[in-house]
């Protein structure tokens, strides 16, 4: 499965956080470092273990702790609508 980030939300970087716009519900989202980094990626379908492979080439460590910070870090993009509809989930 991959995910894509929604390209229809309005997002600004501030120093190592985001903030992402959700007009249609009118929140705004605050994303850590680690997630704002996830929403870079974002940009182009990822699968998790990609994701958590491209975070394991800048952050030291372990592969299965990695994965299951960003599997979090999705779970809340999913449940906060962040996601592109059209565009996840995709198997592959």
């Amino acid at each position: 499965m991959t995910f894509k980030r929604d390209p229809g939300l309005p997002y600004q970087k501030l120093d190592e956080e985001t903030i992402v716009v959700d007009p249609r519900s009118r929140e705004v989202h605050l994303l850590n470092e680690t997630a704002a980094r996830v929403w870079e990626l974002l940009a182009s379908p990822r699968s998790l273990d990609e994701l958590a492979a491209a975070l394991g080439e800048e952050y030291d460590a372990p592969q299965s702790e990695l994965r299951a910070g960003v599997d979090e870090v999705i779970g809340g993009f999913r449940d906060k609508g962040l996601l592109d509809p059209g565009g996840q989930p995709v198997r592959g």
